[in-house]
């Protein structure tokens, strides 16, 4: 289901190890005076312009105003892959659990025969007891970012917009905001700093379990130096995505949770989806859990936000969505497979470069790459205390592999790729 535009962009990229979410450098001083945000009114949208080196794909037809997503139908009838393969899957799937030690654990796997594995295992809850159900809402993490990037394009496709409009657009006050631009941000090119190297963080956010973050909170609580100019580096940004978000509401006159859920999740039946910035989630939700010495000890600050209420909503739109396994395995298919995008946007978010490490990996807009036995994936992982989560889909198979945990240091790719190993030789 991939098309030429797609197939080329994949055919520039060199096939690395895993890309795994950035790893948290260490922390510097901040020295950004305190920020409160101005919202204004987005001008006419200025036609799309690419920067000079900037790698970009040849899309196969012109670009179209992305029609509304339609849901994505699951079916599991006997004989399909996902009822064939459903005991070794499930087998492996247990085998990662009790060997992590991991208190409760989703998967989802989508077939390219439309058949969808669903799978939970273990506990969402281990006091008071609550089994983990494939409609148990996970914390995704950084995985949130396409959702960002999916409505930043969506509004591309529409001419409300371009990706190269200068924050400045909405957002005139925040330091350079005239030199960088919507791409840098989802890029992780603007040198703008990332919140969760604060040397504050800890102290404001960590400590203080009942806070409740807005952005204009984060912007001038959580600031510090730019790691660069805008665009001569690339440092992964969560930071950045929460600017995105604020660029999201200014231009639709929408809170963002209902941009996702008129955009997202009702037109693609996400019912296990919500976004912390509206409110916590169902208490329904799996309960985060720290790995210690002794045992895995629950993070529980009395509320249904996760893992915290204050590190639920500090992270905002760069991380604050809490879906089922099913769900993002829908979302990644929908996403990926091109019914959210036009064509040119899909080949412009997918269009990676290659940034070495400590920051490293293949990055496109809002979306990373690694690859599966040779096999390019795209998707995102996420990381926020206590959750862990992997998102991929393989374009030449038309196969999306979701995998979520609740509990610190686990290392959600690499029980994908168990999954995938099961999966992948099966597909005709």
């Amino acid at each position: 289901m991939t098309s030429s535009a797609r197939s080329i962009c994949f055919a520039l990229a060199v096939l690395l190890a895993a890309c795994t979410s950035a790893p948290t450098p260490t922390a510097i001083a901040s020295s950004t005076p305190t920020f409160t945000p101005t919202l204004i009114a987005s001008p006419t949208a200025s036609p799309i312009t690419t920067p000079a080196g900037t790698q970009t794909a040849s899309p196969s037809a012109t670009a179209t105003p992305a029609a509304t997503p339609a849901a994505t139908p699951t079916i599991t009838p006997a004989g399909t892959l996902a009822t064939q393969l459903d005991a070794r899957l499930r087998q492996v799937l247990d085998q990662q659990r009790t060997t992590l030690n991991i208190p409760g654990i989703s998967a989802a796997i989508t077939f390219p025969d439309g058949s969808t594995w669903t799978a939970a295992l273990g506990m969402a809850e281990v006091v008071p007891a609550r089994v983990a159900t494939t409609s148990t809402p996970f914390v995704v993490g950084s995985i949130s970012k396409t959702f960002v990037a999916a409505a930043i394009l969506q509004l591309v496709d529409e001419g409300a917009l371009a990706l190269d409009d200068p924050l400045s657009d909405w957002l005139p006050d925040y330091p350079n905001a005239g030199q960088i631009t919507l791409r840098m941000l989802l890029s992780h090119t603007s040198g703008v700093f990332n919140l969760y190297e604060s040397p504050n963080y800890n102290r404001l956010v960590v400590n203080r379990v009942h806070r409740t973050w807005t952005p204009q909170d984060v912007l001038a609580k959580l600031a510090g130096t730019p790691y660069c100019a805008p665009g001569a580096c690339y440092h992964y940004s969560n930071t950045g995505f929460i600017l995105l978000g604020l660029v999201i509401e200014a231009e639709t006159g929408k809170p963002l949770g209902q941009v996702y859920r008129e955009r997202f999740y009702t037109p693609l039946g996400l019912a296990s989806t919500y976004f912390q910035g509206d409110g916590p989630p169902p208490s329904t939700s799996a309960r985060g859990y720290r790995k210690t010495k002794t045992g895995n000890v629950a993070i529980d600050d009395g509320s249904n936000y996760r893992p915290t209420q204050s590190e639920g909503t500090v992270i905002w739109s760069a991380g604050g969505i809490v879906a089922s396994a099913r769900n993002i395995a829908t979302w990644a298919r929908a996403l990926y497979g091109g019914d959210v995008l036009s064509a040119q946007s899909l080949a412009r978010m997918t269009a990676f470069t290659f940034h070495p490490e400590p920051q490293g990996g293949w990055y496109g807009l809002g979306t990373r790459m690694r690859s599966f036995q040779g096999i390019n994936m795209e998707g995102h992982t996420g990381t926020l205390r206590a959750f862990n989560a992997a998102m991929w889909y393989l374009p030449s198979l038309d196969l999306t592999v979701v995998v979520m945990t609740n509990r610190t240091g686990i290392d959600a790719n690499a029980i994908t790729d168990a999954l995938l190993a099961v999966a992948v030789p099966a597909i005709p």
